[in-house]
């Protein structure tokens, strides 16, 4: 009954793994299509504020995606997932928001618990880091 689960479960992750490929291209070829478009738009090939947050926000989830490849790879590989990636993710991900937040129409305890949010996932990487 085990070996059913494993092998079903195998398969459920080959197919997530296809379709984050297919989402990381598409985002690729999105962000270049985002990026050509806002220089062709923008006067004297000058990009637009609003186009480069815009590409970094996308840039920022490509990169996200790319980490949970390496990580869905690293547990076919290992039958395991290094803590790591995951923070590593997870600081991406905190740092995509950051990027992209308006910091004019935040509160401060929001920016304030996305500091201590950061502060945290920075030092269990690097707990992590140095424990490997």
């Amino acid at each position: 009954m085990l070996n059913i689960i494993d092998r079903i479960e195998r398969y459920i992750i080959y197919v997530l793994v296809f379709m984050l490929l297919i989402s990381v291209l598409l985002g690729t070829i999105e962000l270049g299509r985002a990026i050509l478009a806002g220089i062709i738009a923008a006067p004297l090939f000058l990009v637009k504020t609003h186009t480069l947050f815009e590409s970094f926000a996308l840039f920022l989830v490509i990169v996200i995606g790319l980490e949970l490849l390496k990580s869905i790879k690293s547990y076919l590989e290992h039958g395991s997932i290094n803590p790591a990636f995951v923070i590593e993710v997870a600081i991406i991900a905190l740092g995509n928001k950051l990027i992209t937040l308006d910091l004019k129409s935040s509160p401060p305890e929001f920016l304030l618990g996305m500091a201590s949010i950061l502060l945290g996932l920075s030092i269990t990487y690097f707990i992590l880091k140095k424990a490997n």
